[in-house]
């Protein structure tokens, strides 16, 4: 089992904290400290604050949780460096990110080492959804407040200590059911998906939302997870007459499922919802091929100017654009800072609290489609949506809706 690496992010060398204090002022991040209030006159330094970070760093979904954790530290670095948690004479975040390896097992063991072998105030993760339901189990028992990404809509159901700022999964569908519309009014589309929490969730929601929304479903088919040969599945696809496919999956399983529609020559618009299309990865693998392909995220780097200094932060460091998860995260940690900064303590419990009365529309908390995070009484954003996003360029431009749109539609 791999040890927490305790992640002391305030011992950079002096350079390196001129560039990053160059960075904050630029972008508003003193500005987003200074709302936090004055710091209290103590006589000695304040003990840090311990966020734990669940992330596969290891096995089938590293790719992925590495950059999570690299957005993680970079998050942590933006609150510590404009002054900390001035409600608690400037306390410092610190980061303990523990590797839950790609595994359910290994999530739960590991949620729960976490939690008991260290004073956390919270803890983000996992991103995927499947462990992150999990960790949300354990964090629920242990009364410790989880933030996360994921897009599970179970997540919200019977707990009190989890917290969904973005776009729930029932919420992608009905928005790709809609981006459908713009390719063609009289929209057939084939819902392949994978048989993972992520997968039923999303594809349950395009089959309940599809009539209301005018759109014909005319194939549904689950796959396995990580498999090896798309062919059959695809074969299916051409014989059901869709003009649209929608494929509910990760990175690795897209880029094959993409890969293969190139190869038998089937034309169909695609749509590939969330998961692994909106990565950087998926562009890299699929190359122009994917110049049109449209999609759907939680999170994109052009939601807002605040998102827009982030991504090139994180582009700095990763040589990446800030994916839905990694710049999501940014904005998760600022929601931490916020709660932390009006709880005036570190306890649990008392962040839970702040984070259920959470309402912010400005700063680096708020970057997410539409602007706004508050909290309802089931730990969801009430102002969460996802955005429509297309690979324009060899990037992901913002398409739909209209109000959240930073580049035209371009018809493939």
């Amino acid at each position: 089992m791999k040890k927490d690496r305790q992640d002391s992010l305030t011992g950079s060398s002096a350079s390196k904290q001129m560039e990053r204090r160059k960075f904050l002022v630029k972008t508003g991040g003193m500005l987003a400290a200074g709302a936090f209030g004055a710091v209290p006159l103590r006589g000695w330094a304040a003990d840090p604050i311990n966020i734990g970070a669940l992330y596969p760093t290891t096995g089938s979904m590293a790719q992925i949780g590495t950059g999570c954790v690299a957005a993680a530290k970079l998050a942590v670095e933006m609150v510590n460096e404009t002054g900390g948690i001035k409600s608690l004479g400037g306390a410092k975040l610190n980061l303990i990110v523990s590797d839950v390896q790609s595994d359910t097992t290994v999530t739960r063991t590991e949620t729960d080492r976490l939690i008991t072998g260290n004073k956390l105030s919270a803890i983000h993760g996992c991103y995927a959804s499947a462990l992150t339901l999990i960790a949300s189990e354990v964090a629920e028992r242990a009364r410790v407040p989880l933030i996360t990404g994921s897009s599970s809509d179970q997540l919200n159901k019977g707990r009190t200590y989890t917290f969904t700022p973005f776009a729930r999964a029932s919420q992608f569908a009905r928005t790709q059911l809609q981006m459908a519309k713009l390719v063609s009014e009289q929209a057939k589309i084939a819902v392949i998906f994978e048989n993972t929490a992520f997968g039923t969730s999303t594809s349950n929601g395009l089959r309940e939302l599809a009539a209301s929304e005018g759109v014909e479903i005319v194939m549904f088919e689950p796959y396995s997870a990580g498999f090896t040969d798309a062919s059959p599945l695809i074969n299916k696809v051409k014989a059901s007459g869709a003009n649209t496919l929608f494929s509910i999956s990760y990175l690795n399983d897209l880029i094959l499922i993409v890969r293969t529609v190139k190869q038998v020559g089937l034309k169909v618009a695609i749509n590939g919802g969330s998961g692994g299309f909106v990565m950087p990865d998926f562009y890299k693998n699929v190359g122009a091929p994917a110049e049109g392909l449209q999609g759907v995220a939680h999170w994109n780097h052009d939601v807002s100017d605040d998102a827009h200094k982030v991504n090139i932060e994180f582009k700095k460091r990763t040589g990446e654009f800030a994916f839905e998860y990694a710049g999501g995260l940014v904005a998760q940690t600022f929601m931490l800072a916020d709660a932390l900064e009006r709880a005036a303590s570190a306890d649990p419990k008392k962040v839970r609290e702040a984070l259920s009365t959470l309402d912010v529309s400005s700063g680096y908390a708020a970057m997410a489609p539409g602007g706004k995070v508050k909290f309802g009484p089931d730990g969801k954003n009430v102002y969460g949506r996802p955005v429509g996003v297309q690979w324009q360029n060899g990037d992901l431009a913002s398409v739909f809706p209209k109000e959240d749109a930073r580049a035209p539609l371009i018809k493939t």
